[in-house]
């Protein structure tokens, strides 16, 4: 089940985070997104959250903050799932797109993204605290 997040799932996203990013947002700043109105939390459920996907929506673009799915669950289709069932709910927010930055190294996202319809669109040089390029990629929804 897709679902917003609520602030009883924090602990949760923050465990999931740890284990799958090896960093996390941090609880405040979820609690933070929970409590703007311009921010949105998913979580996807299979008895617990086993992912979720953060973003943030100025009435133009949504741009996607955090998004990761238990190792437990990958290779299901259920990132491809969320992340379908996001586009869509902001499809229907008239959001004229999706943004984000995606680590150089996580072939696996990209390839997910790219195969939704993302494009590359720029590299954010040393973007990440390892010093890591972040490939920044940008879905548009043409004449929708």
């Amino acid at each position: 089940m897709i679902r917003l997040a609520s602030l009883n799932d924090l602990d949760s996203i923050v465990k999931l985070e740890l284990d799958t990013l090896n960093t996390t947002l941090g609880i405040d700043m979820l609690k933070d997104s929970l409590n703007n109105d311009m921010s949105y939390i998913y979580v996807i459920e299979d008895n617990g959250i086993i992912g979720y996907i953060s973003l943030y929506f100025d009435m133009f673009d949504a741009e996607i903050l955090n998004f990761c799915i238990s190792r437990n669950y990958q290779y299901n289709k259920l990132g491809t799932r969320l992340l379908e069932y996001v586009i869509n709910e902001f499809k229907n927010k008239n959001a004229k797109g999706f943004i984000l930055e995606v680590r150089e190294s996580n072939l696996r996202a990209i390839h997910l993204y790219e195969k939704l319809g993302f494009k590359r669109i720029s590299i954010r040089k040393s973007y990440y605290s390892n010093g890591e390029n972040a490939l920044v990629l940008k879905l548009e929804f043409k004449g929708e």
